[in-house]
């Protein structure tokens, strides 16, 4: 029948049609699983390079700032337009691999690709041979600007003996070990040491494993503070075998992290009467997190890249020695377990190490934690921008000790 073979035709025709749809979803859908599969590698991979960033030392000789210009006479420098050379404040510039410095300070003028600002106080190397500097937060351009006698020192350490630097105020029992941050060095704290010496207290500056001079771990890797720590209960014991009887852990960024490790795990922790955090990561969460979107990566790279540190990949992806218990460092989970005084810096401004989980961490102990937010400062700059106020508040808060020794003190006599 004709009017059949024209239905048969139409399934055909239908039929065809329908297979060829069918392998074209068939290709499509493999298209896109490889095209997936390739965003998804990738990813993955560069989750793996940031992961290896984050643990890895940086070289702290690169200066990573050019020298556009100089002029002695005016006691200007023009500098490569970046974060740190534009920062408001007054910082040091550092340059020939730390052989040389100046005070860096106001800005004079300033335009889309450079900056020019007053220096002063040179030495070492000279500032006009060079082509690259580096913008420094601590103001003493080397140990002898504290203006306090020191000396070096060796504190004996699981991994063998780690330089250091004590100011001794004479008679003092009361120690401060001071902690830089990642991939800074130890002129990073230098600036609370004087103030602290005033009030009677002893200052130990340490450095930690994979600092340049310092012992190397195994792996060579940061422990983000989940191994440095063990670095900071060498230094708490150096102090009580020299006399110390009260500490003050002073933590600067992932000192910070690394001193609040110590305050919860060391043996020694019972000693420890108050804490200074300038600038920490409280939470390594939303400190990845923050650099994931100044990098502009997929927040799903940061995320993969916060399960690998902690996973039992991380020796052998991102290379060291053990998983790092992120989440265990999460500070303001652990804010019940706060049993000292903590006076805590921050900046809105931090570009580097988020301020909120700091805010929140002070909300979460009002009894205990002394909040001082700043709102223009950059990461660890918050002396920079205003000093009256930074030391101010150092000074405020520390003296309740003092108060505290000499009320004992008294009733002591009293008693007698």
């Amino acid at each position: 029948m004709p009017g059949f073979r024209r239905s048969t035709g139409r399934r055909d025709r239908t039929a065809t049609w329908g297979a060829e749809v069918a392998r074209a979803a068939a290709g499509l859908s493999l298209a896109a699983t490889v095209v997936m599969s390739t965003i998804a590698a990738v990813g993955s991979t560069v989750g793996v390079l940031v992961g290896r960033a984050v643990v890895t030392p940086p070289d702290q000789r690169r200066d990573p700032v050019r020298l556009h210009a100089i002029d002695p006479a005016a006691s200007t420098v023009t500098l490569a337009r970046t974060t740190e050379s534009a920062a408001a404040g007054n910082y040091t510039l550092v340059y020939a691999a730390g052989r040389g410095s100046c005070r860096l300070g106001e800005i004079v003028s300033e335009n889309e690709r450079t900056v020019t600002r007053r220096y002063s106080d040179e030495t070492g190397a000279a500032l006009e041979e060079q082509q690259f500097v580096r913008v420094a937060s601590a103001p003493e351009r080397s140990i002898d600007d504290v203006g306090v006698p020191w000396g070096e020192r060796r504190v004996p350490t699981e991994l063998g003996d780690a330089p250091a630097w004590l100011f001794e105020a004479p008679g003092s029992r009361d120690w401060a070990i001071h902690v830089h941050g990642r991939g800074a060095v130890l002129t990073e704290p230098l600036r609370s040491v004087r103030l602290l010496h005033d009030e009677g207290w002893t200052s130990l500056v340490i450095s930690y494993r994979n600092d340049l001079g310092a012992p190397r771990s195994p792996d060579g890797k940061f422990g983000l503070g989940a191994t440095e720590w063990r670095d900071v209960e060498a230094a708490m014991a150096f102090a009580l075998s020299r006399g110390a009887e009260r500490l003050l852990l002073v933590g600067w960024s992932m000192g910070g992290a690394t001193v609040m490790q110590a305050l919860f795990a060391s043996a020694h922790r019972d000693r420890v009467i108050g804490v200074v955090l300038e600038s920490p990561v409280v939470s390594w969460r939303a400190t990845l997190a923050l650099q994931g979107r100044r990098l502009k990566l997929p927040w799903w790279v940061i995320r993969f890249t916060t399960w690998l540190l902690a996973s039992p990949l991380a020796p052998l992806l991102v290379r060291t020695a053990a998983p790092i218990p992120i989440d265990a460092m999460e500070l303001t989970r652990r804010a019940g377990d706060l049993r000292v005084p903590v006076l805590l810096f921050h900046s809105t401004g931090d570009t580097v190490v988020p301020y909120h989980p700091s805010a929140r961490l002070a909300r979460a102990r009002p009894d205990l934690v002394t909040y001082e937010q700043f709102d223009e400062a950059l990461h660890v700059r918050n002396w920079n921008v205003d000093a009256p106020r930074w030391e101010r508040a150092w000074r405020q808060w520390v003296r309740q000790f003092t108060s505290v020794e000499e009320a004992s003190a008294v009733s002591a006599t009293s008693r007698e």
